[in-house]
Parts: structure tokens; C-alpha cells; sequence
């Protein structure tokens, strides 16, 4: 649905009487096919919510253990706003030679107000036309939303209006777009909801490092990946029934159950630094490291990795299949991959980082 101005401002001041919960009509934003390629150079051109750099590490660690065979690298260039981004976005080209790029402004654009609309959008063409020019493929992303109590009415009411009005622009130009700010949108009115206090807000425009984290999260999903999960089935008496992205050696059984080892082809691992609500995010939709066991006698097994604890499932459970991600938040233990993820979330390669096999075992635990 595409919104003119006028018709935009209403529906924003509208949105500001109703209540936090409440989900108001949203224009749709076009879909965006996988727009990652082999050996691809990510370039994100933002604000200073790129140059913090927090969703940026996300889309990247996302890409790095889903699909480290394309071998997607990235860089960032910051400037306040579009027009800012004008007068150095010639030598951000030069200088990092994208074949992507992602645009990140909008947020403080939206100060111009309705005014500013129409020089907001000339930039927006100028932008595309020069990163087209140059021969990289350039995708639209909408700014944040934010806290009414902490970034306040007016300022939320033209972040929003200038989200939206980027979407309709991008369809109108065909140009292809994400919108993360209405998701982000939803995640503030969510988590208020369950918990008065909570925002995804630092400051009155810039997030918590667990919010740039779901933005990075909504991103990586609007992008619609192909599936990447790892899954390992083995059985009770360690035949090895299936495996995917994942290869399966050194199966020993006994009386309290299996141990193997594991050799992964992905990782589709949780970053390791502060994660943003589960039932808000799709951090295990998009993190299927599956283990599934079947046939152990009924009871509760504890699975460890590396000598680690991940968590206690039941039999039934682990006959049905259980992502080791949803384990390890319920447990609260630190990942066994921990010192792995964090040198990914540096900007290492899978390739680079050396160990990708691990040493499971299923045990029969104690509890009942």
C-alpha cells in the first residue's frame, strides 16, 4: 500500500493515541529475494547506528555460519544523513569497491520533517544511481523505531512517517527494500507489554546492544535465506539414520547412552553478546542446530559438548528432535562454542577459525 503525505501524517498521529500493543496498518514492503552471492564485499552506508556497528556485526556473523561458502565479507562508511552520504559516498566507493550495498539513513533525516520529504528522496535516488553506476547491487533498509518515552512524540511520529515514506519511494522506483523499522516497531510494543520498563532504546534515537542485535536478526530474515540448518539423527544403538551440513564419526554407545563426534559444515550458532527476547525475535527459527536421538529408554538425558554442558532434555524430546540453541537458552549455560563465536563475531571466516567438530554425548542424567 503505498501513502501519500498527508495521508501518512494522519495515520502516524492516529498511531500515537492508541496503545503500545496495538498494531497499527503498515505499508508492505516488496519482498527481497537472497540478495547474496559468492565472494560478495558488503558495503553498509549509515547513520551512527552502522558505525556502532552492532547490526552490522549481526547481518555478518549470520552470513558467515548459514552460508560460509559464499564467503560474504563487509565494511561500513557512516554519515548523519543521505545528503551527508552524497558528499562522500564517490570515494566510499573507490575506496571499498562494493558488490552490495546496504543503505542505513533515514533516522535523522527524518528531522527535515515533511519538508524535508522531497530533497530526502532526490538523495535517496542520487545514492542508488551512484552505487548502481559502480557496479554493485544497492538495497534500501528503513531506520529504527524507538521508545515514545525516550526519543519522544514528535521525533518518533517523523522517524516514522520517513520510514514508510522510503518504503512507498523504493516501490515506486522499484528499488529493492527492507523494512526493519516496523518490526523493531512491534518489538518495543511486545516487550512493553510484558514488562513495563522495557525499551529498545539507550538513548533517545540510538538502541540496546540486544535490540541492534534483533535488528540484525529482522534484516538476515527479510532477506529470505535459503535454509541452512545442521541436523544430526542417530539412534540409541549409534546407527547414524541422517545427516545435514553435518558429518558423523567415532559413534560409542553403553547403558547411559552415546557419544559421537561431529563435524559441522554450518554453524547456525547465537551471537555471543546480549540477546534480545526469544518470543519477539526468531533467533532459533533462524538457528536450527539440530540433534535428534531416538530410541533411548524413557528419562531425562544431559547433552555436553566438548566435556560442556548444553541442557537436560527427556528421551521423548530428543526423539522428536531438539535444537541444541533452544536448549542452551533454557539451561542460561555459555555456549560450549563460545571462544569460536565470539572470534566469528569478530569478522573471522568459519574457514579461519579452526574448530567446526565437536565431541558430543547424550548421558542419562540423574533427574526424573
Amino acid at each position: 500500500m503505498t501513502f501519500r503525505v498527508r495521508s501518512c501524517r494522519l495515520a502516524i498521529l492516529a498511531l500515537l493515541v492508541l496503545p503500545a500493543c496495538v498494531a497499527a496498518e503498515q505499508p508492505a514492503a516488496p519482498k527481497v529475494e537472497f540478495p547474496f552471492r559468492e565472494n560478495d564485499h558488503l558495503v553498509i552506508m549509515g547513520s551512527s547506528s552502522t558505525g556502532i556497528g552492532i547490526w552490522p556485526k549481526t547481518i555478518q556473523f549470520l552470513l558467515s555460519t548459514r552460508h560460509p561458502e559464499l564467503k560474504v565479507r563487509s565494511t561500513r562508511h557512516t554519515a548523519a544523513t543521505f545528503a551527508q552520504g552524497l558528499d562522500k559516498v564517490d570515494q566510499w566507493l573507490l575506496d571499498s569497491k562494493p558488490t552490495i550495498v546496504i543503505f542505513n539513513f533515514g533516522g535523522n533525516d527524518a528531522n527535515g520533517g515533511e519538508k524535508g520529504l522531497p530533497g530526502f528522496k532526490a538523495n535517496i535516488d542520487k545514492m542508488v544511481a551512484k552505487v548502481k553506476d559502480a557496479g554493485a547491487r544497492p538495497i534500501l533498509m528503513t531506520h529504527q523505531s524507538g521508545d515514545v518515552r525516550k526519543a519522544g512524540k514528535e521525533a518518533l511520529a517523523r522517524r516514522k512517517l520517513y520510514a514508510e515514506e522510503l518504503i512507498a519511494h523504493a516501490r515506486e522506483k522499484s528499488y529493492p527494500v527492507i523494512d526493519t523499522h516496523h518490526p523493531l516497531e512491534d518489538l518495543q510494543a511486545a516487550g512493553q507489554k510484558d514488562d513495563e520498563a522495557y525499551t529498545i532504546l539507550k538513548d533517545s534515537i540510538h538502541l540496546t546492544d540486544a535490540a541492534y542485535i534483533a535488528w540484525g536478526y529482522y534484516l538476515y530474515e527479510r532477506c529470505h535465506p535459503p535454509a541452512r540448518e545442521s541436523t544430526a539423527t542417530l539412534t540409541a544403538k549409534g546407527e547414524v539414520t541422517a545427516s545435514t551440513r553435518c558429518k558423523i564419526s567415532d559413534v560409542k554407545t553403553d547403558a547411559d547412552g552415546l557419544s559421537f563426534t561431529r563435524a559441522d559444515e554450518v554453524l547456525p550458532i547465537l551471537p555471543p553478546i546480549a540477546l534480545p527476547p526469544r518470543r519477539q525475535v526468531p533467533l532459533e527459527k533462524l538457528s536450527p542446530y539440530l540433534l535428534k536421538v531416538t530410541g533411548l529408554p524413557a528419562g531425562h538425558y544431559e547433552i555436553r559438548v566438548e566435556g560442556k554442558p548444553v541442557g537436560t532434555v527427556e528421551a521423548k524430546a530428543l526423539a522428536e528432535g531438539v535444537n541444541l540453541n533452544s536448549v542452551l537458552l533454557d539451561s542460561k549455560h555459555p555456549a560450549p562454542w563460545e571462544a569460536l563465536a565470539k572470534d566469528l563475531w569478530a569478522g573471522k571466516q568459519v574457514e579461519q577459525v579452526g574448530k567446526t567438530m565437536w565431541k558430543f554425548e547424550v548421558r542419562r542424567s540423574g533427574k526424573e
